[in-house]
């Protein structure tokens, strides 16, 4: 079990205006919220690290996050020195979420990587991409001298590492997404693994056995074994995406276990659901800690009236 203290963040809504946006940040942390988060994507949104840095200007506690940066949407040198830029003007309150990117289709009907003018390749170019990236912007932030990169996306000469992070010896790192590929590169190379929602499914299990797979027991082991002996520093964290305050648990519980296809022990085993009232759900995030070693979670936007009693229940246990 971790020892590690209960975090709450908050995925943002699409801002209607700067005062919105700024009202919004204050009252994610007079909620008691961890940290405030927002996504990348093209379309009808702004872009999330100014957008952060404006969070930031009206707040003075919560930390501000990505969930997360689109690996392919920006040149690593470039991106790397846009965090540690966000993290210097916002006195280290950023936490530098990141992934692969993801076919998030605007209301036009155009994907983000339609938008870009670049076609979306599979899941192994991206998940290469993004660990070289992964190793430019760690030298960027922890170099003192300018440096060279050579590797299969990135010929770079003469990088000059400034300005530097407040945080040291960098931000921390949030590596989100799923499958085995981006489990082990996350268990390696994350400070806080954001693990994918997503139900268990029929299929080969982290050891090659078939069976229910990558449900939260395969998806640690994959984690556990990856990691090895710095499992114990890394932070594990879920989007609570299916939250339902209720008091028709049971039947809510069969409802989205029909969804899933999965049975309602299954369903209680992922951390990403909540299914009761305030009370019900504080106590299987803290069970939840204890089992899977989960300790953070992020919550819907729309939903932050309706957490602010289990924040303010267990936060910071």
């Amino acid at each position: 079990m971790t020892d590690r203290k209960i975090r709450f963040g908050v995925a943002s809504n699409l801002p209607e205006s700067v005062k919105a946006w700024k009202e919004w940040a204050k009252k994610a942390e007079e909620l008691g919220f961890d940290v405030l988060h927002i996504a990348d994507h093209l379309g009808r949104q702004w872009s999330p690290l100014l957008a952060l840095l404006s969070a930031g200007e009206a707040t003075s506690r919560i930390r501000l996050g990505t969930q997360v940066i689109a690996n392919d949407f920006r040149p690593a040198v470039v991106l790397a020195k846009e965090v540690a830029t966000l993290d210097l003007l916002t006195n280290g309150r950023y936490e530098f979420g990141i992934g692969v990117g993801h076919p998030q289709t605007s209301p036009t009907g155009r994907s983000d990587y339609a938008q870009l003018g670049v076609e979306m390749d599979g899941p192994g170019p991206r998940v290469d991409r993004l660990r070289e990236t992964l190793k430019v912007v760690k030298q960027f932030f922890e170099a003192s001298e300018p440096f060279d990169f050579e590797g299969k996306f990135h010929n770079l000469h003469s990088v000059v590492p400034f300005p530097k992070p407040v945080q040291s010896p960098r931000p921390p790192i949030m590596v989100a997404g799923a499958g085995p590929r981006m489990l082990r590169l996350a268990a390696r190379e994350a400070d806080i693994i954001n693990i994918a929602p997503r139900p268990p499914t029929v299929g080969t299990t982290a050891r090659g056995s078939t069976g229910f797979g990558l449900d939260i027991h395969g998806e640690l082991e994959i984690i556990r074994e990856a990691a090895a002996e710095r499992y114990k520093d890394i932070e594990l964290c879920v989007f609570a995406d299916r939250t339902m305050f209720t008091s028709d648990v049971a039947g809510e519980k069969a409802k989205l276990a029909e969804e899933f296809g999965i049975s309602v022990e299954q369903l209680d085993d992922m951390p990403h659901t909540a299914i009761g009232d305030a009370g019900a759900i504080a106590d299987k995030f803290l069970q939840d800690r204890e089992r899977w070693d989960v300790s953070y979670r992020i919550v819907p936007g729309a939903m932050i009236d309706a957490y602010a009693p289990v924040v303010k229940q267990i936060a910071g246990k």
